[in-house]
């Protein structure tokens, strides 16, 4: 049973890792391709406000996101290459090493949005759901037998 959970924790963590790489690439597609400014400007101020912006505030609020994303894209590849070549096989160091970063990533991602009135919200719930399932599954089925 706990190889069973080990996988389902996996796929939690897959899932985790898949959904931030599309959100982040998207994101940046739309900023790099100038497709459109940052999503953050439309969630936090009117469209009115925006168009009085001066044009350096939107360009150093573009920068700034496509340096997150691009972090963000890089991140997500490798936590998924550390869940399938690691975790997946049941290698501990894989788990504390996932447990730290994407722990991390998602406290901050509250942190950093709390002043914006949590904007973002929907995503930081789950993408934290899938992290928080993910990581107990693993974590259960890794120590677990330790305690035997």
């Amino acid at each position: 049973m706990t190889n069973k959970m080990l996988k389902a924790g996996s796929r939690f963590l897959s899932l985790w890792s898949g959904l931030n790489f599309l959100i982040s690439s998207l994101i940046l597609t739309i900023v790099v391709f100038h497709i459109g400014n940052s999503p953050l400007l439309g969630m936090v101020f009117e469209k009115s406000e925006i168009a009085r912006l001066d044009a350096r505030v939107i360009s150093a609020l573009n920068c700034l996101t496509i340096l997150y994303n691009s972090y963000a894209v890089a991140l997500s590849v490798l936590v998924w290459f550390v869940i399938r070549l690691s975790l997946s096989k049941g290698q501990k160091w894989a788990f504390w090493v996932l447990l730290v970063t994407i722990g991390f990533v998602e406290i901050l991602a509250f942190i950093a949005s709390a002043p914006l009135g949590n904007v973002r919200w929907q995503v930081n719930v789950v993408l934290s759901a899938l992290y928080v399932v993910g990581i107990g599954l693993s974590g259960y089925s890794l120590f677990k037998g330790d305690k035997k």
